[in-house]
Formats: C-alpha cells, structure tokens, sequence
C-alpha cells in the first residue's frame, strides 16, 4: 500500500446529487460494520449460552468466526477501502447506485447465511462467495486505470480472503470433509496482516499530527528496516501456525517482539489524553499480547491457542476497526476529529470484552461453576454494546450530509 492511507483527510468532496448514505463509500458499510459488531454477537452468545442456535450448516464456532471475519471485517474494509482508493487516486469517490449495489451484495451474502438453509448451502456459498470479487472489481479497475502498483497488495489480500471464505463453504458444501477450519484461520491471519500493514502507515501519522497540534515536533516513523522485519515475520508466524510446523512458538515470539520495537518509536505514554490516536495504539498492542500468547501456547500443555485467537480478532481487529471508523467518519464527513465521552465508553467497552474473552481462554479449569459460560456472555455482551454505542452516535454523522 502506498503512503497515501487517509491521514486526517478532508480534502475528498461527496457527491451531493445522492442521497447522504450512498455518497461516499464508509457511510453504508461503517453502519452494517456497526449492526455486525451487534446482532451475530448477541446471536452467538445466545447459542453459546443454550438460549438459541447459529443457523445454517456451519458449526456453531465456525459460523461465528465466519460472520466475524467475512461479515463484520469484510463491511468495516469495505468501508475503509471504498474511501482510501478515491484519496490515493485523486478521483471521485464511489457513490450512488454502484455503491448501492455493493451494500446490496454484501447484505444478500449476511442474509444467506441467516435464512438461506432451506435453499441448500450451494446457493448460500455463491450468494456469500460473492462480496468480495465484485469489491475486488469495484477498486481494482481504480487502481489499475490510476496504475497505482505499490497498493495492488490490496487486490491479493481479497484474493487470499476470498480463497478463504470459499475453503469454508467446501466443508459446508460437503465438497471438502476439514477445509472450514483452515479456512477461517487463513482469514484470521490475512486480516491480522491487513491491521500490520495499516495500522504501521497511519498510526504513526496520526501520532505525530496529534502532537504537532500541542506543538510538539517528534518523529514517529518507523525505519524501513524495522518495517520489513515485522511484515515478514507476521507473515512467517501466520504460516508457520496455520501449517502448524515446528518452530511455530518461536516465530510467534519474533513476531511479537518485532511489533513492539515497531511500536516504541510511536510514543504512546504522549498522546494518553486522545482517545482517537490511543485506541488504535491499543489496538497494535493487541497484536503484539495475540502473538505472545500463541507462542506461549506452543510451549505449555495449560494453554490452548484460542487465547491467542481473541486477542488478535476480538482485541486488535476490534479495537482497530471501531477507531478507524470512528476517525474516518470524523475527518470524511468534515466534522472535527473529537469523539464524545459515549464514544471513549465504547473503546473501552470493546477493549473490555476482548480481554475477559482472553482471559476466560487463559484460565478455562480454574474458572468455578457456571462462571465460564457467565463470562462468555459478559464478554459478548461488553463487546457488542460498544458497537451499539457507536451506532447510536454515528447514526447521524453517517447518515446526514458532509458539513
């Protein structure tokens, strides 16, 4: 990706002979990202806790993990993409009825997987299968008429996400007997690389502009050596874990480490009282516990990888998502980048339930009772209700026109 990541960007204008919702691309897809980060969250607590049941012909973890990663990550990207492709082209951005269609296609695919059993999981899988080539289409062309070569990186993170979500309808399909569970962890591991990426372009930038605000001159980069070494360690420890090979644990651990360097040149202990710039550094951090505690799972009996699982998807993936939004639509809406009181709630509230989550993981035989099945709910619960606070208020930034 090139360094033109939308930092504290103003400059796109919305078409305004559509309506407010389809003039640029982050407004639909930042409201279903939200309503993802809700309903098949209460959904899969409800099942998880026997007071309901996951629909369809995924297993019940395996239809969570999926809604998660090819419903809530898929919309939030989508979103996010829709609106960088237009800054790092400088052309218009996508809107009304080709943008409407988009949301359509994405809503077809969630509405499959919900109630489209009686039509079999072949028509599920094309319905679902579908989102991702057509979003690949919509900012492929882009990019190619632009020649904007340094971001087709993009184009293959869908291919390998694509290929993904279609391993998982194999086994669904029953073309395939173990696909679903590679499948949604080759998901994982794509979207954890997309948050590396990312969140290395913009986090240090919107580091620096907070600081240099308050007059404070500080360099946030990250050497370009520094850089190559995260990236090709998340993605050595993301191959070495999903092709479970010996050695996993270490890698994991240099992965970790390497992200943490990464991290110490951003300043972090500077920008504590700006919540828009410390939720996405708390996002990175994550990274780095979801790391750490993969690789520690390799070297002990007493912990199981899924530990290391929720901290990068309910902890990094989540946290970063609610705070690209919430900035995104902030600065593309050309309303001042501050968020309200409910807001750093919802932060919190997120970072909250990603952490029982982790912790329930951590110490599954220790918890008494009914309480592991208690905290579950809690962690749900805490994670979904920050997602709906981000609804209530975004509504109407999301909805109303660019001031």
């Amino acid at each position: 990706m090139n360094n033109r990541i939308p930092i504290d960007d103003h400059d796109q204008p919305e078409v305004t002979s559509t309506s407010a919702v389809l003039s640029a691309g982050f407004r639909p897809f930042f409201i279903f990202a939200g309503l993802s980060g809700v309903v098949p969250v209460l959904a899969w607590v409800l099942a998880y806790t026997g007071n309901g049941s996951t629909p369809g012909d995924f297993s019940p973890a395996y239809w969570h993990g999926h809604e998660m990663i090819f419903g809530f990550v898929i919309a939030a990207a989508s979103g996010f993409l829709l609106t960088a492709v237009p800054n790092w082209t400088r052309s218009g951005p996508f809107s009304g009825w080709q943008l409407g269609l988009l949301v359509l296609i994405w809503l077809a695919g969630r509405l499959a997987m919900w109630f489209g059993e009686p039509a079999g999981s072949p028509f599920v899988a094309v319905i679902d299968l579908t989102m991702i080539p057509v979003l690949a289409l919509y900012i492929g062309k882009r990019l190619l008429a632009y020649k904007m070569r340094r971001n087709y990186i993009v184009l293959a993170v869908l291919f390998v996400l694509f290929s993904a979500n279609v391993l998982m309808h194999l086994e669904a399909t029953q073309v395939l007997a173990d696909s679903a569970g590679f499948g949604l962890n080759l998901g994982i591991f794509v979207v954890v690389l997309l948050v590396t990426l990312i969140s290395g372009r913009v986090i240090p930038g919107f580091t620096a502009n907070a600081l240099r605000r308050r007059e404070t001159d500080v360099d946030t980069q990250t050497p370009d050596s520094v850089t190559r070494v995260v990236i090709i360690s998340v993605i050595l420890a993301a191959a070495f874990d999903l092709l479970d090979l010996q050695g996993a644990g270490v890698v994991a651990v240099v992965a970790a480490l390497a992200l943490l360097v990464r991290m110490a040149r951003w300043k972090t202990l500077l920008i504590l009282d700006d919540p828009l710039v410390w939720v996405l550094h708390a996002g990175h951090l994550w990274l780095v516990m979801g790391f750490v505690l993969l690789s520690v799972a390799r070297f002990s009996d007493g912990l199981e990888r899924d530990a290391g699982l929720h901290a990068l998807t309910a902890g990094a993936m989540g946290t970063m998502v609610l705070g690209m939004m919430t900035r995104v639509s902030l600065g593309h809406s050309g309303r001042e980048l501050k968020v309200s009181t409910a807001i750093v709630a919802a932060y919190l509230m997120v970072i909250a339930g990603a952490l029982v989550r982790v912790i329930v993981a951590i110490f599954p035989e220790q918890l008494p009772g009914d309480s592991f099945s208690y905290l579950i709910s809690v962690a749900g619960l805490l994670w979904a209700g920050g997602y709906a606070i981000f609804l209530g208020v975004y509504w109407p930034i999301l909805t109303r026109p660019r001031l």
